[in-house]
This record gives C-alpha cells, sequence and structure tokens, in this order.
C-alpha cells in the first residue's frame, strides 16, 4: 500500500479537525470526535522515532495521545486501504489453513499449485491482486465471499 507515511499533519481547533498529508501526497480530515478528542489540540506533529508512520498529539489538559498512520483511513474507509486490508484477513486465513490442514503435495491438480508456491504468492502480499487470491483459495478448496452490509 502506498499511503504508508504521514507527511505532514495540522490541527484545526476551530473545525475540530485534524488534517493529513500522506507520502502519496493523498489528503485526509477527521475529526477530533471520531479520536474521542473533547477537548482542543495545543501541538500535533508527524512522529519522527516512527518514521512518520504515527501522529502525535498534545491536548491542552497535558495529555498526549498517538494515532497509527492507518487509523484516519480506516475512519474515513478509504477504499484502497479498505480492500487492502481484506486482503490481509483473507491472507491470513489461508495461511492458518496451510498450516493446519494441507500436505506439501500437489493441493488441486486444475491449479497446478503447491503449497510452496502458495507460500510464495502469499509472501509477496504487496503485489498481489484478488485474481491471485481467488486462485489460492479455490486451490484450498474455499471460496472467496465478497458482501455488501449497511456501514455502521
Amino acid at each position: 500500500m502506498k499511503d504508508l507515511k504521514i507527511k505532514s499533519v495540522e490541527a484545526d481547533n476551530k473545525k475540530k479537525l485534524i488534517h493529513l498529508t500522506y507520502s502519496s501526497d493523498k489528503k485526509i480530515s477527521i475529526t477530533y470526535e471520531s479520536l474521542g478528542i473533547r477537548i482542543p489540540i495545543e501541538r500535533i506533529w508527524v512522529d519522527a522515532e516512527t518514521r512518520g508512520k504515527s501522529v502525535g498529539f498534545l491536548l491542552n489538559n497535558g495529555e498526549t495521545n498517538y494515532m497509527p498512520y492507518d487509523q484516519a483511513l480506516a475512519i474515513v474507509k478509504d477504499p484502497e486501504y479498505m480492500i487492502q486490508n481484506q486482503m490481509e484477513i483473507i491472507v491470513a486465513k489461508i495461511k492458518l489453513l496451510l498450516e493446519k490442514k494441507i500436505s506439501g503435495k500437489k493441493i488441486d491438480l486444475k491449479n497446478n499449485l503447491s503449497k510452496t508456491k502458495i507460500h510464495t504468492l502469499l509472501k509477496s502480499l504487496a503485489k498481489k491482486n484478488l485474481v491471485q487470491l481467488y486462485q489460492i483459495a479455490s486451490s484450498l478448496g474455499l471460496e472467496i465471499e465478497i458482501a455488501l452490509k449497511k456501514a455502521a
């Protein structure tokens, strides 16, 4: 995923918004309320210790908190983030199944995928696409089900 680092951040105490710009130049604004912040932010910064993977903020009451880079993406339900997150869940479930049940032989002659090939594909998650995930799931006798439901 390309939005792994935060380039800049600013707080707007008047509108109670936090504005983030990612290294990909994606811009996102989230409300204080979405983070449970009820008082003004005195200072906000991109955290150098995590190399841009989190934001620190100091509240007017002296309390310091941190927010990971992906929390804002999850809050606004960024489509790229959401699909990547779903793919990671599918990959984790496939890996768990592989650890539990599958022998080293060919799993499905139709797709000609061995356990080793499947592990290799899963390791390259950044290059993964849904077609490959469907192929792996099919080789294991699984179906991927994508459903739409009303957002909470």
